[in-house]
């Protein structure tokens, strides 16, 4: 308790009083839950028991066309070749076989001892000396269902530093940031078992005569296997993979989709393992249900994972009292949380690029599987749930959910504003994908996915890997990995092709190419999409709404200039690049004033910069210092690019070089932050109040206040040549003198280029 008590504390470090109070009074009421789960769990153990309803999880998903599973065929050869012996590639380890006993390299020179191996047994008695008591018989009881010769996945490892959490450890008492080097995302990650459905790609592909796989049935035994030595390594409430609800809702997500596709694709699964699937899928809908992240000041992508896991439950499990009521809650909160969660130009609110990905990918699948329902299963959402089976806070609403009518005649629960953010989020996503294919990094990047149904991957060889990331300097894939397939965090298609199967525009389908992802979603809402003309959304031939905005007019571009030339020398830089003029002749023009990004983007340039609120109600988050920076990428040549965010919490400082103001091709004033860094690692307050004065023809102007005194920013786009102006206000008497320092492209101090959470290029020459 006092543990947990002084975590908390350095959690709150830095926090406003108002919310330190509210957090406060939200952890007490959290640990007086605990103590009623912790004794229950002490002394009844934590397994469900039967489902109250009788039947087996709904079948939802069709088989993928064999075009879309032949496009697929050579990554899902190689990485389901690693999944069937336990390697993976999690968040930048390099492919390394999870197993208990393994010796981890390290991170950052801390390293720890990660146990001895096991010796498991056909019984299950090697889970008596790590299970809690009450739980041990029916964590026996599901081992036992495991084939021979399986061997277990380490679930509580950190296979980076070799930190273990316990599987007997109530998930309150789990505590991380505490010790240097261990992260925590780590075991997350490989227990969201995302890889599961791409199995279920290999089983299709084997099962279709596909040269190079396995027999078909291994496939699907693997799924199964570990399905069930998470379920029976991680009793309901216990150890690390039950600290956080949205991995919980993650992972339950990715069994359900794995096994339907598995069932689609015509694979037999055992009736005790549907059995016990089901259990534990109500286990994870029980918990998410008691354990919701949910604040009523501030919500983010955690608590819209929450949300879409418990419908993919409610949606899955036989329909009882619990399910419907599940089910009613979940689509209820999901219709109330999209207009919080991005904003009407369809930007997320969080602050950053690679969370609008992650939580646009939830509000697809989630939005596509509540149009696939059926009349009847629907009828929780006309009808209305039970608030005693709902969660605490918050209250179920007093049903019915309101319909809304589709050209088409189908009525819904999403309004038409719903459908229209829904379609600026994915024209959010196409317009700040670069040329090459990788889009423009604002605010943090954890690689966070919701299903990896089509990740993109690109085949490398060991020693390329090891040469261009420097955290693989010493990877030993311990078995021949040559080549190996290294994932592509930011390249975000695969949401656009998702997109497609729900809203069918033709530059979504053109620019997401991963069939797979497309045929999934048009499969869950019941092969029917939305009309593109759903609500207020139009058709491809429109100018979007991103096109259509303008800031200020041809005076104001001129005063703003004047007044900027009249500041002494000393307080101005310049940059001129040149350009070809055809170049610069086809830029396109495109603004998202809401989360603070202008750009200008044409098939062989894009030019974007940073003007916008740091996100979170201003708590920042996911922000970094990034006020008025620009990327720039011209004919396949990246000129400057955001670094991202390589680690969370295993090293503070590392955390904050990313951050800083150094990282950004942003105006830098010597030896100066624009804000405070040392409010705690996910928090950053809008110090900044970046604004932009002028957005049109010529260019752009914006200003930030970051440094105490005016800071401008000016992009102008000439016919030969792109020119970058930065000015400083001078301070007011008796204020120290501050000095812009020159423009330079990349920024000079930077840290390493990071594509994706834990990875980090070596220094380019």
């Amino acid at each position: 308790m006092l543990t947990r008590l002084a975590w908390y504390l350095r959690q709150a470090r830095g926090l406003p009083p108002a919310e330190v109070l509210r957090k406060a009074a939200r952890v007490l009421r959290q640990e007086a839950a605990s103590v009623r789960e912790r004794a229950a769990g002490r002394w009844r153990g934590t397994f469900g028991g039967p489902w109250p309803a009788p039947g087996e999880l709904a079948r939802r998903l069709a088989p993928p066309s064999p075009a879309a599973l032949r496009e697929a065929e050579e990554w899902v050869r190689g990485v389901s070749a690693c999944y069937r012996s336990h390697r993976f590639d999690v968040l930048g380890s390099g492919w390394l076989q999870v197993r208990h006993g393994m010796a981890c390299p390290g991170l950052g020179g801390h390293r720890y001892e990660s146990g001895p191996p096991v010796a498991p047994d056909a019984a299950g008695q090697w889970l008596a000396r790590r299970i809690n008591r009450a739980n041990r018989l029916p964590a026996r009881a599901v081992w036992a269902q495991i084939d021979p010769g399986y061997a277990p996945i380490d679930w509580q490892l950190d296979i980076k530093s070799g930190h273990r959490w316990r599987e007997a450890a109530w998930h309150l008492d789990i505590t991380f940031g505490d010790r240097p080097g261990v992260d925590v995302k780590v075991p997350w990650e490989l227990a969201r078992m995302q890889h599961l459905p791409q199995l279920a790609w290999a089983y299709g592909l084997a099962a279709a005569g596909a040269a190079g796989f396995e027999p078909p049935q291994r496939y699907a035994r693997e799924v199964r296997n570990q399905v069930l030595d998470f379920i029976a390594c991680n009793p309901p409430g216990y150890g690390v993979n039950w600290r956080c609800t949205m991995d919980v809702a993650i992972r339950v997500a990715n069994w359900l989709v794995a096994c339907d596709l598995l069932r689609a694709l015509g694979a037999e699964l055992d009736a005790a393992f549907r059995e016990t699937l089901l259990r534990s899928v109500a286990d994870h809908g029980r918990f998410i249900v008691g354990h919701l992240e949910y604040d009523p000041q501030l919500r983010g992508n955690h608590y819209l994972a929450n949300l879409v896991g418990l419908l993919f439950v409610a949606a899955y499990l036989p329909r009882c009292a619990e399910s419907d009521t599940w089910l009613a809650f979940a689509v209820q909160q999901l219709v109330h949380e999209v207009p919080l969660q991005f904003h009407e130009d369809g930007g997320n609110a969080e602050a950053s690029t690679s969370y609008h990905r992650l939580s646009a990918e939830l509000v697809v699948y989630a939005t596509a599987l509540v149009l696939g329902l059926t009349e009847q299963e629907a009828e929780p959402l006309r009808r209305g749930g039970d608030p005693a089976h709902g969660p605490r806070r918050p209250r179920l609403q007093p049903g019915p959910l309101p319909l809304h009518a589709l050209p088409d005649g189908r009525r819904t629960p999403f309004p038409p504003a719903y459908l229209q953010r829904l379609e600026r989020m994915g024209e959010f996503t196409l317009h700040v994908s670069k040329p090459g294919g990788t889009v423009h990094q604002v605010g943090d990047n954890d690689s966070g996915r919701f299903l990896k149904l089509a990740p993109a991957f690109q085949r490398v060889t060991v020693e390329e890997a090891r040469a261009r990331f420097a955290n693989l300097a010493g990877w030993e894939p311990g078995q021949s990995a040559d080549p190996v397939w290294q994932e592509q965090p930011l390249d975000h298609r695969h949401l656009l092709a998702a997109l497609a199967g729900l809203l069918p525009r033709a530059d979504f389908a053109a620019a997401g190419g991963a069939a797979l992802e497309t045929e999934a979603v048009r499969a869950l809402c019941g092969g029917r999409p939305l009309p593109v003309a759903a609500g207020a959304a139009g058709s491809t031939a429109r100018r979007s709404a991103a096109e259509r905005v303008a800031i200020g007019s041809a005076a104001d571009w001129e005063r703003l200039l004047a007044e900027l030339e009249a500041l002494p020398a000393e307080c101005r830089q310049s940059l001129r690049i040149p350009a070809d003029a055809t170049l610069l002749a086809g830029l396109r023009p495109l603004a998202y004033p809401d989360f603070g990004l202008y750009l200008w983007r044409s098939p062989r340039a894009y030019l974007g910069l940073r003007c916008g609120p740091v996100g979170q109600g201003g708590l920042g988050g996911h922000a970094h210092h990034d006020a008025l920076a620009l990327e720039l990428w011209l004919d396949g040549r990246e000129l400057a690019a955001d670094p991202g965010s390589y680690l969370y919490s295993p090293l503070p400082a590392v955390r904050n070089a990313y951050r800083s103001v150094r990282a950004h091709c942003a105006p830098h004033v010597a030896g100066r932050e624009p804000g405070r860094l040392d409010l705690g690692l996910f928090r950053l307050e809008d110090d900044a109040r970046a604004e932009c004065l002028y957005f049109g023809p010529r260019g752009f102007i914006g200003r930030h206040r970051g440094y105490g005194v005016p800071v401008w920013r000016v992009v102008a786009l000439e016919a030969d040549a792109i020119v970058i102006r930065d000015a400083l206000a001078a301070p007011a008497a008796g204020e120290p003198a501050l000095r812009l320092e020159p423009i330079v492209l990349p920024a000079p101090d930077a840290p390493p280029f990071s594509p994706g959470y834990g990875n980090v290029e070596r220094p380019r020459r």
